[in-house]
């Protein structure tokens, strides 16, 4: 197997004591359990995190708790293939997408087809390092009807920089139901996706967490 020609982007940010997450979830924990500087024969770390970590997907039986696919049954090749990245950088605080953005990027860049991945960038993720406690309030988010008519499309993953799909203050979470509800993956703090063209390839493998609502991924994406 040879790697495509050209760069490789990380869109994935470092896992780090200290990071956000949602408030209900899991911190991210990480502690030294051996080491050689104190009798050990080899340096190691215990992990304690949840499964919607940092740069994440998360699995329709996230929110489709009896009858929606977990992260360790859906098919490998759901996980690769071509992205449209969606620039939404000028989105007030709480926002929300509508279809019109979604028609002037086609009209612009193409027609987003069956099988793509789709990630709008907000710029959020400049706050996940940099302002934590800010990068968990007001943030921006998707529609219903955007989220619907990707679903009509038979897109494979939607992906956001922001902490969720869903924009701060939709307590209603419409956009996973529609999202997830049509088999959807949908992808959260994404990272460095104003580095990417209007369409290039990705990767975005999860943990194959057995029965998981989702799983931190390594998110990369291949630049021509």
């Amino acid at each position: 197997m040879s790697l495509p020609q050209g760069r490789m982007i990380d869109l994935t940010h470092r896992m780090r004591v200290g990071m956000p997450s949602w408030p209900t979830h899991p911190s991210f924990g990480l502690a030294l359990v051996e080491s050689v500087a104190t009798g050990g024969v080899c340096c190691h770390h215990a992990l304690s995190l949840g499964e919607h970590s940092g740069t994440h997907i998360d699995a329709p039986r996230h929110f489709l708790e009896q009858d929606g696919l977990p992260v360790d049954q859906i098919e490998l090749r759901d996980f690769f293939g071509r992205m449209a990245t969606i620039a939404v950088a000028a989105a007030e605080p709480g926002a929300l997408v509508g279809p019109d953005v979604l028609e002037s990027w086609e009209a612009a860049y193409g027609p987003i087809a069956a099988r793509d991945a789709v990630a709008f960038h907000f710029g959020w993720d400049r706050l996940f390092t940099a302002d934590p406690i800010r990068f968990l309030s007001g943030w921006p988010g998707l529609s219903r009807d955007v989220c619907e008519i990707l679903a009509a499309r038979g897109v494979r993953l939607v992906a956001t920089d922001c902490i969720s799909i869903d924009a701060s203050d939709q307590d209603d979470y419409a956009a996973h139901h529609a999202l997830l509800g049509a088999g959807i993956l949908i992808g959260e703090n994404f990272n460095n996706l104003d580095r990417l063209p209007p369409f290039c390839d990705v990767a975005t493998l999860p943990l194959p967490i057995e029965g998981g609502t989702g799983a931190p991924i390594r998110a990369i994406a291949f630049l021509p």
